[in-house]
């Protein structure tokens, strides 16, 4: 076993020690006498040093990853190595009790150094599942017990997290898994030019931007009775992990969404001074600007709300005529997305709920996920009602490598 996987167990007791001694004076309502806290001092010097003996650890074990690795010897990633098999509960469970061992303290370990290589700083008494583990899964029975609800063959849980978001639907693209901040560019246009076969290619004013990916933290806050903990069934665990799934992956898209409905680079298409309905010309308006900002129209998705939806299905290419706007799954012609994070409810010019639309080429669209998921564990906030506050930490970025290639409607009446 890694010498920093030991030095975690150590600190796991350590600090078991030092949550008991808590944990005895709350329970009479006093203050710490002088045993205890002379006590608690030693100990928690002691956890201190271990702290950074594990950061030291960790640097030599990567250092040794790096040196294998250039020398072409396969470093595999962190694996199920042991019997017991790993779930969310069994790793939280784990961390609760003090005692993280085996394919918890790996995984523990793990977690940490990833989110230490994103500049993240961690708490020695939060939960961290790795990107990497390939064993996060819920499977094996025919789905009485809750097998179906979750992929049996699941990759990391950055990239589960990912899967069945409203952006990976539309196609965007994803960086999962970062452990460091990462800088793409951001090109103008560059200029090819026909010459002869010896004379001077000259310089193109080529000026490049860059779109900036830096961790930034989206907190889940998560209330679970003490009873569900203890559990060890498999369909909690895949209804625990569902729950974090589809709150991350709508907190994912409406802040992309944000994003483009304040954004002052892309093609706004307008119903109105006061909002308006859609007409076919106006449909044909998102197409034409997306089409001019040298975007790639052939790629380029609608998307659209349910009250749009509605709306589009009723309107006619021409007046009078049986061929409707939206039809055969296609609006006029190209693929579209409809969601409820499409908001229904802006304002303009004292109107009210009027609708978004958009349209454009989601593969521009950003999406990174860097290292592990952290989760702090409250089991005081709401201890009088049996329950344990799970404090979820994700970290993420989202930008759009062209949100001048997107046409954006905010004053649809539908």
């Amino acid at each position: 076993m890694k010498l920093s996987v030991e030095l975690r167990k150590k600190l796991a007791a350590i600090d078991a020690e030092l949550k008991g001694i808590l944990d005895s004076a709350k329970t009479e309502n006093r203050s710490l006498n002088d045993t205890e806290q002379n006590t608690f001092n030693t100990k928690f010097a002691e956890a201190e040093g271990l702290k950074k003996s594990i950061e030291d650890a960790e640097k030599i074990e990567a250092f040794e990853v790096r040196m294998a690795s250039e020398k072409g010897v396969e470093v595999p990633n962190v694996i199920n190595t042991h019997k017991e098999k790993y779930s969310i509960l069994g790793h939280i469970n784990a961390v609760r009790s003090g005692k993280v061992e085996g394919i918890f303290a790996e995984a523990q370990a793990e977690g940490e150094k990833e989110l230490r290589s994103a500049g993240v700083a961690v708490n020695a008494n939060a939960v961290y599942i790795p990107t990497n583990y390939r064993d996060f899964s819920v499977g094996g029975d025919s789905g009485t017990k809750g097998g179906k609800m979750v992929a049996t063959e699941k990759g990391g849980i950055i990239e589960s997290l990912w899967e069945g978001s409203l952006l990976n639907k539309l196609g965007a693209t994803s960086f999962l898994g970062l452990t460091s901040n990462l800088d793409l560019p951001k090109g103008g246009k560059v200029t090819s030019t026909w010459l002869g076969e010896n004379a001077e290619n000259t310089a193109s004013d080529h000026t490049i931007g860059q779109i900036e990916l830096r961790p930034n933290r989206l907190a889940t806050r998560m209330n679970v009775s003490n009873l569900l903990m203890t559990q060890s069934n498999e369909s909690v665990e895949a209804y625990l992990r569902s729950e974090i799934e589809k709150s991350i992956q709508k907190a994912l898209d409406e802040k992309y969404i944000e994003f483009l409905l304040a954004s002052s680079d892309v093609q706004a298409v307008e119903m109105g001074l006061s909002g308006g309905t859609l007409t076919y010309e106006k449909v044909q308006e998102f197409i034409e600007k997306v089409g001019k900002a040298e975007a790639d129209v052939a790629a380029s998705k609608f998307l659209i709300n349910y009250d749009v939806h509605s709306a589009l299905k009723a309107l006619p290419k021409v007046v009078g005529s049986d061929k409707f706007v939206l039809s055969d799954g296609r609006l006029d012609g190209f693929e579209f997305v409809v969601s409820n994070r499409v908001p229904s409810n802006l304002t303009k010019a004292g109107v009210n709920n009027l609708s978004a639309m958009m349209f454009g080429n989601w593969a521009d669209a950003i999406v990174a996920g860097f290292g592990a998921i952290e989760i702090l564990l409250d089991p005081y906030s709401r201890g009088q009602f049996g329950q344990t506050v799970l404090q979820l930490g994700s970290y993420w970025d989202i930008k759009d490598m062209y949100a001048e290639g997107k046409a954006v409607a905010k004053d649809i009446v539908a």
